[in-house]
């Protein structure tokens, strides 16, 4: 079974920058760049989530209307998700991914690129799959 691990290493104002890596018997298949939000204690819309291990399972999303990685009992949160994100601004609490951080919109702050292709990379990892694990190190509240 694949897992997964967030590493977090970049804490800015309005963003946390991490890697995150696919694992099958503790070697990676996989690995790609995330962007979340902040730490600003575990606040709903607003905060990343705690580090931590998480319960994840795949499901439909109506607002995305597609199949995504939702992880479960965050505590105080709820559908907190891997989903298509290139700017913070496009984050409510959950995770964007994608293949590289640069600053797309010349606003100072580094994005994802290829978010898209890279969400679909993970799902063709995960093939298959309905339930995993989310390892979170690093709690964004410094670096």
């Amino acid at each position: 079974m694949i897992e997964f691990v967030l590493i977090r290493r970049v804490y800015e104002d309005k963003q946390v920058l991490g890697n995150l890596f696919l694992m099958e018997e503790a070697r990676p298949v996989f690995s790609c760049r995330t962007l979340e939000l902040p730490w600003l204690n575990n606040r709903k819309q607003v905060s990343c989530i705690p580090a931590g291990r998480y319960e994840m399972i795949w499901e439909h999303s109506p607002a995305f209307r597609r199949k995504l990685w939702e992880l479960r009992n965050v505590t105080g949160r709820s559908e907190i998700k891997f989903h298509v994100a290139n700017f913070h601004r496009e984050l409510n609490g959950c995770i964007g991914v994608g293949d590289f951080h640069l600053d797309l919109d010349g606003d100072g702050y580094r994005d994802l690129r290829n978010s898209r292709m890279t969400l679909d990379k993970i799902h063709q990892h995960t093939s298959g799959m309905t339930e995993a694990i989310l390892w979170v190190y690093g709690d964004g509240r410094d670096g």
